[in-house]
């Protein structure tokens, strides 16, 4: 196995429902449009829109005018359902003697924020600990599978891409990274689990 090992967070690490979102969006009168606005959740996650400017961002593709904020986000952290699974914390805490490991991830500060409520601070703490670095890409100002983000973690931390695997759920990741010749696992969840998908060859 590479020395060093770049994981996604969501899906990879921590259950992800979009549906569950969809699902709440449409019960706060959302248009068919937007679904498609592919855009904005991309300058979310980029950082070039902080969450107020999201929020105010998505408004206008309501039916109903004058939703609180605070019911949007709530809606939009809807995705976010459940807390990081023991055993991937265990799984990684095996990992971390042996190899060096780093968090890269598409995300937001909402989300993020989500996360920590549903772990709380002490498991939340625990888990990043686990980590030489995490990256997230609204602190970032690029995503995957840009090729920026991968030559930023890797430039930063003198990674030698031959000596990585990257593990991701979404293959245009995967292949964005395997450009750069970094080595790389496609992980699909209702066919594998992570420990097996790690370990094997």
């Amino acid at each position: 196995m590479p020395k060093h090992l770049l994981f996604d967070f969501g899906v990879v690490l921590i259950p992800i429902d979009q549906s569950l979102s969809y699902d709440a969006f449409e019960k706060l009168g959302a248009r068919e449009e937007l679904a498609q606005q592919n855009e904005l959740f991309e300058k979310l996650e980029r950082g070039d829109l902080n969450n107020d400017e999201f929020l105010k961002s998505i408004q206008p593709f309501f039916f109903r005018k004058n939703i609180f904020k605070k019911d949007l986000a709530e809606a939009w952290n809807a995705m976010c359902y459940a807390p990081i699974p023991e055993e991937n914390i265990q799984l990684l805490k095996k990992l971390c003697r042996n190899h060096s490991l780093y968090l890269v991830s598409n995300t937001n500060a909402m989300h993020i924020q989500k996360i920590k409520d549903l772990c709380g601070p002490f498991k939340y703490k625990q888990f990043t600990s686990l980590f030489e670095h995490v990256y997230y890409s609204h602190e970032m100002g690029s995503r995957k599978p840009e090729a920026a983000f991968f030559k930023k973690v890797l430039k930063e931390q003198k990674l030698d891409p031959a000596d990585c695997l990257f593990i991701d759920d979404r293959e245009e990741n995967v292949k964005a990274a395997k450009k750069l010749g970094i080595q790389t696992k496609l992980f699909n969840p209702e066919k594998v689990e992570l420990k097996e998908l790690v370990f094997s060859s």
